[in-house]
């Protein structure tokens, strides 16, 4: 199961910059503001396109930890 402080309410993820430049190629635009153009967050963005994944791909009920643990047999 992922971990968290329980007064933390984001979490960082790490990607390659050439990942993040085209993810953020799927960013909505927000609203006009009078410097610019104003584009959705990652946090936004990476919501949506997680609930797309989860709405087209099967997932298991339980999350599972980054780190390994001896509690699932392992694969070679």
């Amino acid at each position: 199961m992922a971990r968290r402080k329980i007064e933390n309410s984001h979490t960082t993820i790490s990607i390659l910059w050439k990942n993040k430049e085209d993810f953020r190629k799927h960013a909505k635009v927000v609203k006009k503001t009078r410097t610019g153009i104003m584009h959705e967050s990652d946090a936004v963005l990476f919501q949506r396109v997680l609930q797309f994944y989860n709405q087209h791909h099967h997932t298991t009920e339980t999350a599972k930890s980054t780190y390994p643990s001896q509690d699932t047999p392992q694969q070679d």
